[in-house]
Protein backbone atom coordinates (compact mmCIF):
# COMPACT_ATOMS: atom_id res chain seq x y z
CA UNK A 1 0.00 0.00 0.00
CA UNK A 2 0.86 3.30 -0.63
CA UNK A 3 0.66 6.59 1.46
CA UNK A 4 1.26 10.07 0.62
CA UNK A 5 2.26 12.61 3.27
CA UNK A 6 3.47 16.11 3.37
CA UNK A 7 6.73 18.12 5.04
CA UNK A 8 8.76 20.88 4.64
CA UNK A 9 12.15 21.29 3.89
CA UNK A 10 14.52 23.93 4.81
CA UNK A 11 17.36 25.46 2.23
CA UNK A 12 18.83 28.61 4.91
CA UNK A 13 15.86 29.69 6.07
CA UNK A 14 13.80 29.81 3.39
CA UNK A 15 10.90 26.65 3.34
CA UNK A 16 9.75 24.12 0.86
CA UNK A 17 7.25 21.60 0.29
CA UNK A 18 7.91 18.18 0.63
CA UNK A 19 6.28 15.01 -0.39
CA UNK A 20 6.56 11.99 1.39
CA UNK A 21 5.28 9.12 -0.67
CA UNK A 22 5.67 5.69 1.25
CA UNK A 23 5.32 2.10 -0.18
CA UNK A 24 5.24 -0.80 1.90
CA UNK A 25 5.40 -4.08 0.16
CA UNK A 26 5.71 -7.76 1.85
CA UNK A 27 9.40 -8.87 1.66
CA UNK A 28 12.99 -9.06 3.38
CA UNK A 29 12.78 -5.62 6.32
CA UNK A 30 14.34 -3.08 4.22
CA UNK A 31 14.21 0.43 4.36
CA UNK A 32 14.82 2.74 1.52
CA UNK A 33 14.87 5.99 1.28
CA UNK A 34 15.41 7.68 -2.25
CA UNK A 35 14.61 11.63 -3.20
CA UNK A 36 18.63 13.03 -2.09
CA UNK A 37 18.60 12.48 1.17
CA UNK A 38 21.76 12.87 3.28
CA UNK A 39 23.55 10.94 5.68
CA UNK A 40 21.40 12.53 8.73
CA UNK A 41 18.22 11.95 6.73
CA UNK A 42 19.48 8.02 6.24
CA UNK A 43 19.73 7.77 9.40
CA UNK A 44 15.61 7.97 9.92
CA UNK A 45 15.60 4.36 9.02
CA UNK A 46 17.56 3.89 12.61
CA UNK A 47 15.55 6.41 14.70
CA UNK A 48 12.26 5.21 13.31
CA UNK A 49 12.61 1.22 13.20
CA UNK A 50 13.63 1.82 17.40
CA UNK A 51 10.90 4.15 17.99
CA UNK A 52 8.36 1.45 16.52
CA UNK A 53 10.24 -1.46 18.25
CA UNK A 54 9.89 0.55 21.42
CA UNK A 55 6.10 1.25 21.09
CA UNK A 56 5.30 -2.47 19.81
CA UNK A 57 5.41 -1.90 16.24
CA UNK A 58 7.73 -4.34 14.35
CA UNK A 59 8.60 -3.52 10.93
CA UNK A 60 9.41 -7.50 9.94
CA UNK A 61 8.80 -9.22 6.43
CA UNK A 62 8.23 -5.39 5.33
CA UNK A 63 9.71 -3.52 2.54
CA UNK A 64 9.70 0.21 2.27
CA UNK A 65 10.74 2.46 0.02
CA UNK A 66 10.24 6.15 0.88
CA UNK A 67 10.33 8.54 -2.01
CA UNK A 68 11.39 12.60 -0.93
CA UNK A 69 10.35 14.70 -3.59
CA UNK A 70 11.09 16.66 -5.06
CA UNK A 71 14.00 14.83 -5.80
CA UNK A 72 16.16 17.45 -7.39
CA UNK A 73 16.64 19.25 -3.98
CA UNK A 74 19.17 17.74 -1.35
CA UNK A 75 17.08 16.88 1.97
CA UNK A 76 19.18 17.41 5.46
CA UNK A 77 18.41 16.80 9.25
CA UNK A 78 16.06 14.80 11.45
CA UNK A 79 12.78 16.88 10.06
CA UNK A 80 11.74 13.94 8.01
CA UNK A 81 11.90 11.22 11.01
CA UNK A 82 8.43 12.28 12.08
CA UNK A 83 6.56 12.03 8.65
CA UNK A 84 8.13 9.08 7.65
CA UNK A 85 7.14 7.20 10.49
CA UNK A 86 3.29 8.19 10.23
CA UNK A 87 3.45 6.99 5.99
CA UNK A 88 5.06 4.16 7.09
CA UNK A 89 2.28 3.81 9.62
CA UNK A 90 -0.35 4.34 7.56
CA UNK A 91 0.72 2.35 4.51
CA UNK A 92 0.72 -0.49 7.22
CA UNK A 93 -2.84 0.56 8.11
CA UNK A 94 -1.85 1.44 11.57
CA UNK A 95 -3.40 4.81 10.59
CA UNK A 96 -6.52 4.56 8.85
CA UNK A 97 -7.80 8.10 9.37
CA UNK A 98 -7.52 10.32 5.94
CA UNK A 99 -4.90 12.82 6.18
CA UNK A 100 -5.44 15.98 4.18
CA UNK A 101 -2.43 17.09 1.22
CA UNK A 102 -2.80 20.39 3.10
CA UNK A 103 -1.13 18.81 6.37
CA UNK A 104 2.42 19.33 6.69
CA UNK A 105 4.32 16.98 9.58
CA UNK A 106 7.69 18.05 10.28
CA UNK A 107 10.00 17.30 13.94
CA UNK A 108 11.12 21.13 15.25
CA UNK A 109 15.01 20.34 16.05
CA UNK A 110 16.27 22.48 18.82
CA UNK A 111 20.01 22.24 19.59
CA UNK A 112 21.39 23.66 23.05
CA UNK A 113 24.89 23.93 24.38
CA UNK A 114 25.13 23.11 27.64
Amino acid sequence: MTANLTSVGLKGLEGYRITVEVLTMNGASKIKIVGLPDASVNESKERITAAFGSLGYHIFHKKFIINLSPTEQKKNGPLFDLPIAIGMLKSMNVIAADISEDTGFLVHCLWMEL
